[in-house]
């Protein structure tokens, strides 16, 4: 069940009843809206953690924010563009530790493909956890 749904309803002619616009159920990470001109359900489904987790946060520290994205019809937006500018943030600094550790370094030149896998695996542990922190639970 859908805790968050827009005012805005249409009628959908193939349930006879009048549907909300939008609709964002937080467990399944999953942003649905009915589309009037094509009679259809267009749904959307986020698989990365930090949009899960940052929805989770935002249910329980803002949800009239939640609630006015999805009234609006931004939500797809919103979330979009959080995932896309949190990847980024996280393969940037992934990317700056990969440039500046003396140890990766030495793995690159030694061509030792573990410990490079390793110490990048690492870099995204760490650069996850100073982002999440920043961008996500916010």
């Amino acid at each position: 069940m859908s805790r968050y749904k827009s005012e805005q309803t249409v009628y959908n002619p193939l349930k006879k009843k009048y549907v909300p616009l939008w609709k964002l159920d937080i467990n399944t990470v999953t942003v649905t809206h009915f589309n009037s001109d094509t009679l259809t359900v267009e749904s959307k489904t986020y698989s990365t953690e930090f949009i899960r987790y940052h929805l989770h946060f935002s249910d329980s520290k803002c949800p009239d924010r939640l609630r006015k994205l999805v009234n609006e019809g931004m939500i797809i937006q919103y979330l979009d563009d959080i995932e896309l500018k949190v990847s980024e943030a996280i393969s940037r600094q992934v990317e700056l530790w990969k440039q500046t550790d003396s140890c990766y370094q030495k793995a690159v030149l030694s061509g030792d493909a573990e410990k490079m896998i390793g110490l990048e695996n690492c870099f995204i542990s760490m650069a996850k956890e100073a982002v999440f922190e920043c961008m996500v639970y916010i």
